[in-house]
C-alpha cells in the first residue's frame, strides 16, 4: 500500500488498492507534434496508444505485458475519487529470470499516461542483447545515430561502454550540455521560525535531487518537485559491451508531457475532492 500525506486546506491520502467502483478522467485534446526528431521504432512520446500496440503486433505474435494500479485519494472528509492508471506496455519482455541470466532480448517499453492524455505514451524505451558478433562496435553505432541526428549534446565513451545523450530544454537544442555549465536551484526554508535560503547547483536535463527525473505518477499535493525543471525532452543511447554478448539500449523520455500529465491529473482529483457533491445510499435500513 502507498500512502501519502498530503495538505489541501485539509489533508489528502494517496492510497493504491483494489476497488470495485471508478471515477472517469476528462481527457485533454491531443499534444501538439513534438518538435524534436527523435524515435525509438519509428513512435514518440504524445503518439496514439493504438500505434504503440500496432508496432507491438508487428515485432510479435506475442500479447504485450503491462502493469497496472488502482489509484485512490481519499479527503478527511470522505470523499474519495479512484480510477486505474495502467503504467506502461511492454512488448518482448524476457522477465526478470531472463534479465539476470542476460537472456538475449529486444524489448521495447512505453511508459504510459493515464486517461487524462488517453494513455498515450510519455516515454519510450527499447533494450537490445544479443550476441556481440551480431551487433555494432560502439563507435559504429555513434556514426550511424550521428547520421541520422548529427552530433549529441554529450558523448562519453570508455572501452566498451558509450553513452549518447541528445537533450531539449525549453529553449530548444542543447548542443553542448558540458558548455552550459552549472545552474542554481534557490529553496527557502523556515526553520526555528526563520527563514533562510539555500543555493544549490545543479545541471539542466541531468540528474537532481531538487526536481523528480521521471515521469511516472504519484499524486502528491501541494506539489514540492516539479519534474525535470526546464529540460523538455532527452534521447539517450546506451551501449555496453560484456564478455559474449552486447546490451544496447535507447530511451526517448519528454519530460514536457509529463509535467502537462502531472499537471492535468493533479487539477482534476484535486477538483473532484474539493467539490464533489455525495449521493445519499439506499441501504434497506
Amino acid at each position: 500500500m502507498i500512502r501519502t500525506s498530503l495538505t489541501l486546506g485539509v489533508a489528502l491520502a494517496s492510497i493504491a488498492l483494489p476497488v470495485a467502483a471508478e471515477d472517469a478522467l476528462t481527457a485533454l485534446p491531443a499534444p501538439e507534434a513534438r518538435p524534436y526528431p527523435y524515435e525509438i521504432l519509428g513512435l514518440q512520446p504524445g503518439d496514439p496508444l493504438n500505434d504503440v500496440l500496432a508496432v507491438y503486433a508487428e515485432r510479435s505474435d506475442a500479447a504485450p505485458t503491462s502493469e497496472s494500479e488502482v489509484l485512490r485519494v481519499q479527503s478527511p472528509d470522505g470523499n474519495v475519487f479512484e480510477f486505474t492508471y495502467q503504467q506502461f506496455s511492454r512488448s518482448g519482455d524476457v522477465g526478470v529470470n531472463g534479465r539476470l541470466t542476460g537472456a538475449d532480448q529486444d524489448q521495447v517499453t512505453a511508459t504510459l499516461s493515464s486517461d487524462v492524455m488517453e494513455q498515450r505514451p510519455m516515454a519510450i524505451h527499447r533494450s537490445m542483447r544479443q550476441p556481440s558478433d551480431e551487433l555494432p562496435e560502439p563507435l559504429e553505432l555513434k556514426a550511424q545515430i550521428e547520421g541520422l541526428y548529427g552530433p549529441p549534446s554529450r558523448v562519453e565513451i570508455d572501452g566498451r561502454t558509450m553513452t549518447l545523450t541528445y537533450a531539449w530544454s525549453t529553449e530548444g537544442f542543447i548542443e553542448d550540455l558540458d558548455a552550459l555549465g552549472e545552474l542554481i536551484h534557490e529553496e527557502t526554508r523556515t526553520e526555528m521560525g526563520r527563514e533562510r535560503t539555500i543555493r544549490t547547483t545543479y545541471e539542466l536535463c541531468g540528474n537532481s535531487r531538487h526536481y523528480r527525473n521521471d515521469v511516472s505518477y504519484r499524486f502528491a499535493y501541494p506539489r514540492d518537485e516539479e519534474i525535470k525543471t526546464g529540460c523538455l525532452a532527452t534521447f539517450t543511447v546506451t551501449y555496453r559491451g560484456e564478455p559474449g554478448s552486447t546490451l544496447i539500449g535507447f530511451s526517448l523520455v519528454d519530460y514536457e508531457l509529463g509535467r502537462q500529465h502531472m499537471a492535468e491529473l493533479d487539477r482534476q482529483i484535486v477538483e473532484a475532492l474539493t467539490g464533489q457533491e455525495v449521493e445519499a445510499s439506499d441501504m434497506d435500513l
